[in-house]
């Protein structure tokens, strides 16, 4: 069924133009036929009032919005729909280069803060300065999936051409220091920079007021500080090669590092040292934010663009599965009804062989709804060490012989709530996935531990307290290019014959479904690990019921209104409500099942596909029996989770693939309960 395709429809200058624009005058081709990559992210840019672009296309095709025109200069608003060389002609020599090799996946992106290039804009070649980032926009229908570049641009020609004359200003003062007291007293006082004096034993022995007033340390204080217990311990290396550089003769040097504030954070601080006789003067610029702002705009713009491909792939993969379930429901019920008559040993071996792919096939869709997040999950709250002591000989099976298998989960674990059998099929996958990297003999680790995470711990911002379940391994480790791609459905670094792609994908959707997440990386020491984060359950560990389906058939004849539009299915369904006694009216749609109701036809139950062409689908078609019929009771059936998300408890609904006992029971359940919506199946 067609989803809903955004469009742009914001107010500003620039989404009008890109509305009015005659695009099938560009390779672009007209706006509702682009792809919805290209209508989403360009609705997004759009949208913001940060100067962002898109570069579209083999002929990076040029999108802008507002905030973009300054950048542009008398170039906007001809740019809008030429080519990057067209645009940018006198720098294309560095541009063309780095934008094509990121369309053809040959670098993953590109971030630069300052850049220097000589432009164009109106008013004769100038020199200005830009940090942007390129990031490339998946594409699943352009020529190695990236279909365009996303440009994030900010011109810092302005701060750049202030520092350097800052920078000046301060090499003079130092040249000037000894001539200008008075003034030099009155910039010590008012600064907003730290100006310092240190001994080359690491102790400050005079300080400005600005010391006090960004670090929160009084003078004293700081003089009875070694400088580095102010420095960050990750910055310690780098900073005392500088001070030797000072030390060995350099007149000048400058660098960057942390000190820590009073209150125990953290101050990103540029300096400036110059020795003589034996002291060294120093001057400090407060540039944290700059910094900060910089490390968040790269974070958001992979984060956004993340976010964005793996939607997109859940939306792919839901619809994959629904279209494949309709076929396995064929394949099912027509095995399902040959079972039920007598066959030669030969032929019962073959029909055997079918219900085997089919149940593989179930598997394979059953991964693909895993990872869109629209499996339906039935959570206990349990213990982790109990689940996977009883799991023990599955995981042991799942690896080779000459594989040591180490499960090491500690009582104290908080309890999970989670679906048993997706995590048991989760562990599953990881295990098969630590198996097949180890070449030879090796070992694989199971642990956890409980902690809390605060936002930003983790790639979703993950927040409150988890259990870290992970699974280890003495494997070759992942190749550091593919770290961002794994759980993506379909993708493998193995043989073509040695899996599907989706095993990661499934442990992907589980932990999302479960309210976590999952990250994987390589280890120092060798191998990659897995870490699985389920948010710690406050309620009490219960035990998992589980109920046994048995074929129950027709009671006095019964009659059923079948709504299925796809045909196959439909005479699938048929037949094998025909094998329970029912009789049965089928038709195509929900107008004609209405139509049917509406003439006073006497049903004892509608069974309706919900996703069909036209109008009612099946969801609508039950409101509308409901409110018509209400003592008809209604039975739903889907093999697209979307589908059945959108239902949840309004309707009860049989999953497809559906098999006999199952349609059996689900009838009788639904004819029992009078087609209670808590009657779901």
């Amino acid at each position: 069924m067609d989803q809903v395709q955004p469009d742009i429809e914001q107010a500003g200058e620039m989404a009008r133009r890109v509305r009015d624009f005659d695009w099938s005058r560009t390779c672009l081709g007209p706006r509702e036929n682009w792809p919805l990559s290209l209508k989403l992210i360009a609705e997004t840019m759009l949208a913001t009032g940060f100067p962002m672009a898109v570069r579209w296309g083999p002929k990076l095709v040029f999108l802008y919005n507002d905030a973009y025109r300054a950048i542009l200069g008398n170039k906007h608003p001809d740019a809008l729909g030429r080519s990057l060389r067209e645009v940018w002609p006198e720098i294309y020599d560095e541009l063309g280069p780095l934008n094509e090799g990121i369309l053809r996946a040959e670098r993953p992106a590109f971030f630069k803060v300052d850049q220097r290039w000589r432009v164009e804009r109106g008013s004769g070649p100038e020199d200005a300065r830009f940090t942007i980032s390129y990031s490339p926009i998946p594409d699943p229908t352009a020529p190695h999936g990236i279909g365009g570049i996303l440009t994030t641009c900010v011109e810092t020609t302005d701060r750049v051409v202030a520092e350097d004359e800052m920078r000046q200003l301060n090499e003079r003062l130092e040249e000037d220091v000894a001539l200008r007291t008075r003034e030099r007293d009155r910039i010590w006082l008012v600064s907003e920079d730290l100006l310092g004096v240190s001994n080359f034993e690491g102790f400050f022995l005079s300080v400005n007021p600005a010391w006090t007033r960004l670090l929160g340390w009084s003078e004293d204080e700081i003089r009875g500080i070694h400088v580095d217990d102010l420095r960050h311990p990750d910055d310690l290396a780098h900073s005392h090669a500088q001070r030797a550089r000072l030390a060995a003769g350099v007149p000048t040097v400058r660098m960057e590092n942390r000190f820590r504030h009073k209150d125990g954070t953290w101050r990103w601080m540029y300096w400036t040292l110059t020795a003589e006789s034996g002291l060294i003067y120093i001057i400090g610029r407060h540039v944290t934010a700059e910094r900060e702002a910089a490390d968040a705009l790269r974070r958001a713009e992979e984060q956004l663009a993340q976010s964005r491909k793996m939607e997109a792939l859940g939306q792919l993969t839901g619809g994959i599965a629904h279209d494949f379930n309709n076929l396995l429901m064929v394949v099912i019920g027509n095995a399902q009804l040959l079972r039920r008559h007598p066959m030669e040993p030969a032929t019962r071996r073959l029909v055997d062989a079918i219900e085997l792919a089919a149940e593989r096939g179930e598997n394979l869709t059953r991964q693909l709804r895993a990872f869109s997040r629209r499996q339906p999950l039935n959570p206990t709250v349990i213990r982790l060490g109990e689940r996977l002591q009883a799991a023990r000989d599955l995981l042991t099976s799942s690896a080779r012989g000459d594989i040591e298998l180490r499960l090491d989960v500690p009582d104290d674990i908080w309890p999970v709530s989670v679906d048993v059998p997706e995590l048991e099929l989760a562990v599953v996958n990881l295990v098969v996935n630590a198996r097949d990297a180890i070449a030879g003999s090796g070992r694989i680790a199971i642990d956890a531990r409980n902690l809390r995470l605060d936002a930003g711990d983790t790639p979703d911002e993950l927040a409150g307290e988890f259990v870290a379940l992970c699974v280890s391994d003495s494997g070759s480790g992942v190749p550091p290019q593919f770290l961002s791609k794994v759980f993506e459905p379909f993708f493998s670094t193995k043989q073509i014959d040695k899996g599907t792609g989706l095993g990661l994908s499934q442990v992907y959707g589980f932990t999302r479904q479960s309210g976590g997440t999952v990250t994987i990386a390589n280890q120092p020491e060798g191998g990659a690990i897995v870490t699985l984060y389920l948010p710690r359950a406050d309620a009490a560990v219960g035990e998992q019921e589980q109920e046994t389906a048995t074929a129950e058939g027709a009671v006095s004849n019964e009659r059923i209104l079948l709504v299925e539009d796809n045909e196959d299915v439909r005479e699938v369904a048929i037949m094998l409500l025909d094998q329970l006694g029912y009789r049965v009216l089928p038709v195509e749609n929900g107008a004609a099942a209405l139509a049917v109701l509406d003439k006073g036809e006497v049903f004892d139950l509608v069974f309706s596909d919900i996703v069909m062409p036209g109008e009612p689908n099946g969801l609508d078609l039950a409101r509308h029996i409901r409110k018509r019929h209400p003592s008809l009771p209604i039975l739903l059936t889907t093999g697209y989770a979307q589908a059945e998300a959108n239902a949840g408890s309004e309707v009860p609904i049989l999953r497809k693939p559906y098999r006999l006992n199952t349609l059996g029971q689900a009838l009788r359940t639904v004819l029992g309960s009078g087609g209670s919506p808590t009657a779901l199946l």
